[in-house]
């Protein structure tokens, strides 16, 4: 079991870590030598000698400020004397400092952290309880911009070195802090000898006046179960003070004492922390870069001393013997007869400085894995080309993937718990099997991705919802988005449906009604109409009529009979006087 932090244990105990060192050609191939299979010497021991370097050398590398070429004692200026007076004066050499180590560090970053963190569920069967869990999971590490803590992390690693996640609740608020020597902490991780699991973690920082002097300093140490804080005084400000602060350091004190101790509330130590032994992202590099800084220092020196024509005068009499000086227009130069005056031939030295730094600045890159934004000449480039144009940049990502996971998991463990905590889904986000891993970014084609996604769903080799995730501008509740949007697709289209079913039903009524209106408003009755002939017998004529049901005046054929005449079954007008039908043949009998 990991040994807790007490109060008894010595603060510089807790407050020590291993160096970061580089390390040194001392003993090259110098171990002795073999004749006739028997060595000179019995055993062959080996030293491998190493240069300690600070996390300050590395903030040096990383500000052009502080590069090795602005350091005057390791380049210094150049002395000459003034022939007239006989004194000495200083001309400064020319220094260019390039801030090659920022272009590289911004290049790793945003292959390493340019895609999101990526979530999958791991279960066989994906129920609509365990996508619930899943979408309020990946809520909650957007809305705790645990990306932003990735981030930080990772620049902290390669800029710095090491650098740290810590998670913490503030009232049952899940919160989180990154802590990096680029803030000004010193990180000091302590790990269990028989897991390996990290066991103790301290974190030292200072608090600082407007005039830059210390006046708090503090030490916050991590266990297990507690969180403590220790503060002690700045820095001495008198005889007393420092006496004070001797004393302490010598019974292993240093003057701190406990101010805070409280439980952290997590069930493990609630620390990420991730060390980088190499250093920074260009350590591999920096040699490089030193000596691309001295060669282009040296052309613009060459420049500023035969960059500019020479002039000559010579020849008795003369006013001004030689120049350099070619900062006017014009000179007026007295010559006797036999004077001349001309330039110089100068040896230009460009060409081959130019050979050089060419050939340093592509070994910086190559060296660091960081890849030169290459020029396109068509405007759409398959994804192919992209990855292999950055091929280099790609594959350290990848390796950076694999070292960088354990981290990633202890992160991914902190927030599962302080905010499961937080949204009382704690057991649920620990029962719900959560796949995560980095994925390392390249640039791509939008187009080329999305239609490959497309041909995928469309083969039925991946599901809709696998597309969605993968597809960059996807969110992630965008499946529920998706299934919301089609299930009111369908209720809009079922309601129009019902609509049309409901008009159907009720023009059908209605035509119903009509009909019914009509067979109720006329009935069908049998008239009867008896008539005498010229021999004085009575003939009987029965016919059909419709007659309207509220009172109205009978009418033929569904006609409403305005004129008061009758007509037989065959349309004939019936003579009100005779009885008999009038037939339509009497008036055209009497006009032909």
């Amino acid at each position: 079991m990991a040994e807790k932090f007490t109060q008894t244990q010595q603060l510089r105990d807790i407050l020590t870590k291993k160096p970061f060192t580089r390390v040194l050609p001392d003993g090259h191939y110098d171990h002795g030598y073999i004749w006739n299979n028997v060595s000179e010497v019995p055993i062959t021991h080996d030293s491998l000698h190493r240069k300690i370097v600070t996390q300050e050398d590395f903030l040096r590398e990383l500000d052009p400020a502080g590069h090795l070429i602005n350091d005057k004692e390791l380049f210094p200026d150049v002395w000459q004397q003034n022939e007239e007076d006989g004194k000495w004066y200083i001309q400064e050499i020319p220094r260019y400092a390039f801030s090659f180590q920022q272009i590289i560090l911004v290049k790793h970053l945003t292959h390493l952290c340019g895609n999101d963190i990526q979530f999958e569920l791991s279960d066989k069967s994906v129920t609509e309880e365990t996508t619930e869990v899943f979408n309020e999971f990946r809520n909650g590490w957007a809305n705790k911009n645990m990306e932003v803590a990735w981030y930080q992390l990772a620049k902290s690693v390669k800029a710095t070195g090491d650098g740290a996640f810590v998670g913490f609740l503030d009232k049952g608020e899940f919160g989180w802090k990154v802590l990096s020597f680029l803030n000004g902490d010193k990180l000091f991780p302590h790990y269990d000898l028989r897991t390996g699991k990290l066991s103790t973690f301290a974190r030292t920082y200072c608090n600082y006046s407007e005039d830059g002097s210390v006046t708090k300093r503090y030490i916050d140490v991590w266990d297990d179960t507690y969180y403590y804080r220790f503060v002690a005084d700045g820095d001495p400000k008198n005889l007393l003070e420092k006496a004070k602060q001797l004393i302490f350091k010598l019974f292993s004190t240093d003057g701190y004492k406990l101010e805070w101790m409280e439980p952290h509330g997590f069930d493990t130590i609630p620390v990420a922390y991730m060390r980088d032994e190499n250093g920074p992202c260009w350590t591999f590099s920096e040699e490089t870069i030193e000596n691309y800084e001295i060669a282009f220092s040296n052309l613009a020196h060459s420049n500023h001393d035969f960059g500019l024509p020479i002039m000559y005068v010579k020849g008795e009499g003369s006013e001004e013997v030689t120049t350099k000086d070619m900062s006017y227009a014009s000179k007026i130069m007295l010559l006797p007869s036999d004077g001349e005056i001309g330039f110089l031939n100068r040896q230009d030295a460009s060409n081959a400085y130019k050979a050089e730094l060419d050939k340093l600045e592509d070994n910086i890159y190559k060296q660091s894995f960081a890849v030169k934004t290459p020029e396109l000449k068509s405007g759409d480039t398959p994804g192919v080309s992209l990855k292999i144009m950055y091929s280099d940049a790609y594959e350290k990502a990848m390796t950076d993937a694999q070292e960088y996971d354990g981290c990633v998991d202890k992160m991914i463990d902190i927030f599962t718990w302080g905010y499961g905590i937080e949204s009382e889904n704690r057991l649920a986000f620990l029962n719900t099997n959560i796949r995560h891993y980095i994925e390392p970014y390249i640039h791509l084609n939008i187009t080329e991705l999305t239609t490959n996604l497309n041909t995928a769903v469309v083969g039925g080799f991946l599901s809709k919802q696998t597309a969605s995730e993968k597809l960059p501008y996807s969110t992630p509740q965008e499946w529920e988005r998706i299934q919301a949007e089609k299930k009111a697709e369908q209720e809009h289209e079922l309601l129009l449906t019902e609509q049309k079913l409901e008009i159907q039903s009720e023009i059908s009524i209605r035509q119903a009604e009509a009909l019914a209106e009509i067979e109720a408003d006329y009935t069908q009755e049998t008239t009867t109409s008896t008539s005498t002939d010229e021999n004085g017998n009575k003939t009987t004529t029965k016919g059909r009529a419709r007659k309207r049901t509220k009172g109205s005046v009978a009418t033929a054929r569904g006609r409403k009979n305005k004129s008061g005449k009758s007509w037989d079954e065959n349309g004939n007008e019936i003579d009100p006087t005779t009885g008999k039908a009038k037939s339509k043949w009497d008036k055209w009998d009497a006009t032909h």
